[in-house]
């Protein structure tokens, strides 16, 4: 692809950015943080056009990240007001997207299952621990964010085994790397602010640490299913 086309789409996928950021679709309150969905045009352009593109749109949601955090403040924001959350992760997990997308082009569908099927009893067990916990605390958020993890996890399960061909290079690529990136991003809040934390949650050092695992696994996995069906969805789409 020249320069002038690469322009022209980087623009599309970055005006994709700001509406979603400016509809509240591109940042859904849940409690004390915000789901997101800016990660899926990043996703799409890194594996689509490269990791320039992909750094490009990064940076443009991280900046848009920081923007947001600093003129609708939430009780976090203190954390993403700090480029090193809220900018630097969003740089790094495109690049992620893109190599993995080109190694795992490379493997057989059966493969893509054999990886999926491992990376998704992992995250089961996370859930089921998460969704216990929620109900011991009494978090009612956290239970519904639970369950709708499951409910995903087990329609692409059921998909998968009625032979739909939904475990593509894309979906998976654009799974680990949203779960990448809201990984670093909670991980930084937790190396950086844990102290802060533990007084505005009221916990101890451990607590804040379970507190931060719960959050990556009950809001990155809803993330990362729904950005691995619309980038595997597209990319589909673009081979056909």
């Amino acid at each position: 692809m020249n320069n002038t086309k690469k322009l022209v789409v980087s623009a599309i996928l970055l005006a994709w950015i700001l509406v979603l950021g400016m509809t509240q679709l591109g940042f859904i309150p849940f409690g004390p943080i915000r789901a997101t969905t800016l990660h899926i045009p990043v996703i799409i352009g890194a594996i689509l056009y490269g990791p320039y593109v992909g750094t490009f749109l990064g940076l443009s949601f991280g900046l848009y990240s920081l923007w947001t955090n600093y003129t609708k403040p939430t009780v976090l924001s203190f954390a993403f007001q700090n480029p090193l959350i809220s900018v630097l992760p969003r740089i790094i997990f495109p690049l992620i997207a893109y190599f993995l997308y080109k190694a795992l082009k490379e493997k057989s569908h059966k493969q893509m299952i054999r990886l999926t099927s491992i990376i998704s009893s992992v995250l089961l067990i996370e859930i089921i621990y998460s969704l216990v916990k929620a109900f011991k605390d009494g978090k009612t958020l956290g239970i519904v964010i639970g369950l709708i993890s499951l409910v995903l996890i087990v329609m692409i399960w059921i998909m998968t085994i009625k032979k739909e061909n939904i475990i593509t290079p894309g979906f998976v690529s654009a799974v680990i790397a949203t779960i990448c990136h809201t990984a670093m991003v909670m991980g930084s809040i937790y190396l950086i602010y844990s102290d802060k934390m533990m007084g505005i949650k009221n916990m101890d050092r451990k607590g804040v640490l379970y507190y931060i695992i719960s959050v990556v696994f009950l809001n990155g996995i809803p993330e990362a299913i729904i950005a691995g069906l619309i980038t595997g969805g597209i990319l589909s789409r673009k081979q056909s």
